[in-house]
């Protein structure tokens, strides 16, 4: 009997064995293929997390870009905004060359009383003398030959005050305008009379409204003066209005520039109710959105290519600025 049975014994504990070694390579296979799908997942987590760390990256570098371009921008149009002044009262700032020659005048008559009281005075002394004499000349005469080159400029008057027959001295900012707005609209208009030989300037807004007038414009038709700001900006906007509306152009170039009277008349600009009646050049530039520049003069051919590519930068920027306030 203990014969017979051993070979079963031994069968029964060949299977054991076999079987605990089956589950064990199972048991090791199964860890193998979770360990696997582990990294599997962790790899494809790190991957995910790195597309959106990149994505994140270049989203920020985007923005840097678009608030630097927006900047840059901003600084020129600023700058070009930018006027340098002595501020001196009853002083022009454009006489600074008259009062250098006048001062290199007197230093130049003070070396030669000196000279000429210790030593004889030379050949080359004479001839620096003789440069001097000529480059303050030129310095004195500087200012009035700008000037003549820039075209004449009127004076400034009081606000009110008449200035050409049917024409007044305005000035008037959008009461709901916010702040921001009328430190922009105040600065651009400034820029512009004083570093032009504009007269007159006025700004649109995409609603069609206006938002500033400076300079010289048309008055009221019976004579008489506007009540307040808002009445002449009322008065200024119906007029924009009906002249838009009297335009047989069905769309309006951005840029529009009559340097004569010829042209004004021709375009019919001089029906403008707005416009004063000693125009002789307008300019026009209009802004993406719908704003509106206007600047006019008394002189004819009075606005430069380049002062027109200044005027468009200033109408974006007004623009944009009284849009954002809109928003």
């Amino acid at each position: 009997a203990t014969h017979g049975s051993r070979p079963s014994y031994i069968s029964y504990m060949d299977m054991i064995a076999r079987s605990t070694a089956l589950a064990s390579s199972s048991f090791a296979a199964a860890a193998a293929a979770a360990a696997r799908g582990c990294r599997s997942s962790a790899r494809q987590r790190h991957a995910r997390a790195h597309a959106r760390l990149e994505n994140d990256t270049q989203i920020r570098h985007q923005r840097r870009r678009t608030r630097a371009r927006a900047t840059n921008v901003e600084d020129e149009d600023e700058f070009a905004i930018f006027r340098f002044t002595l501020g001196i009262p009853g002083f022009d700032d454009e006489d600074i060359p008259r009062a250098v020659g006048v001062l290199g005048a007197v230093g130049l008559c003070a070396n030669h009383a000196a000279a000429s009281a210790s030593v004889i005075a030379s050949g080359a002394l004479e001839r620096s003398e003789t440069i001097g004499v000529g480059l303050c000349i030129a310095c004195m005469l500087a200012p009035e030959l700008g000037r003549r080159l820039k075209g004449a400029k009127g004076r400034e008057k009081a606000i009110g005050e008449d200035v050409d027959g049917g024409a007044s001295a305005v000035f008037a900012l959008g009461e709901d305008e916010s702040s921001s707005v009328k430190e922009d609209c105040a600065w651009a208009t400034y820029a512009i009379l004083t570093n032009t030989v504009a007269t007159g300037v006025m700004f649109v807004s995409a609603r069609g409204e206006v938002s500033v007038v400076r300079g010289t414009a048309r008055g009221r038709d019976d004579g008489g003066v506007d009540a307040s700001k808002s009445e002449t900006l009322r008065r200024v906007t119906l007029a924009w209005t009906q002249a838009t509306a009297a335009s047989s152009a069905p769309t309006s170039p951005p840029s529009e520039y009559f340097p004569t009277r010829w042209d004004i008349d021709r375009v019919g600009a001089n029906t403008w109710a707005f416009l004063p009646p000693a125009a002789e050049a307008i300019a026009v530039e209009r802004a993406p959105a719908g704003g509106a520049l206007l600047v006019w003069s008394d002189a004819a051919r009075a606005f430069s290519r380049k002062d027109r590519a200044w005027f468009a930068a200033l109408a974006r920027k007004l623009d944009a600025s009284t849009s954002a306030s809109i928003a």
